[in-house]
């Protein structure tokens, strides 16, 4: 059985070098992923193609877990996550709460952070907006 510290280490080292194929060794088959920008999707398959999305938008996309704590059903992660668009930089902290199966891997992942404090970040960045905007077309 996996506990909580395991998975924590697991995804701390996920976000150093973030791929799709990586949420393997994460996320269940039938996961369950809410996060703020981005539509709820279920099923592995789904949220990888939200993941693949996010990993074109911002391709030097990386993150570092600060602390974690166990919960009754899993853990919360509290991180933060950089990346670069037009030669910009931009981080923000985030809180991920997820519920752990038997085996380790999570059923749900909720995200929290402050979206709308990154969207004014990347507005008023006259180098980023117009590089992430290339990359949703």
């Amino acid at each position: 059985m996996s506990t909580p510290a395991d998975f924590a280490e697991r995804f701390a080292t996920y976000w150093q070098a973030p791929s799709v194929e990586g949420l393997d060794n994460l996320l269940a088959p039938d996961v369950e992923l809410i996060a703020p920008l981005t539509r709820t999707t279920r099923g592995l398959p789904e949220g990888k193609a939200v993941f693949a999305r996010l990993l074109r938008l911002l391709p030097d996309l990386t993150g570092v877990v600060h602390r974690w704590g166990p919960t009754e059903d899993g853990l919360l992660i509290e991180f933060t996550l950089s990346a670069t668009a037009g030669g910009a930089s931009f981080s923000w902290d985030a809180v991920d709460r997820f519920v752990l199966r038997e085996d380790g891997l999570a059923a749900v992942r909720v995200n929290y952070f402050d979206s709308a404090k990154l969207i004014g970040k990347i507005a008023a960045s006259s180098r980023a907006w117009p590089v992430i905007l290339r990359r949703l077309v």
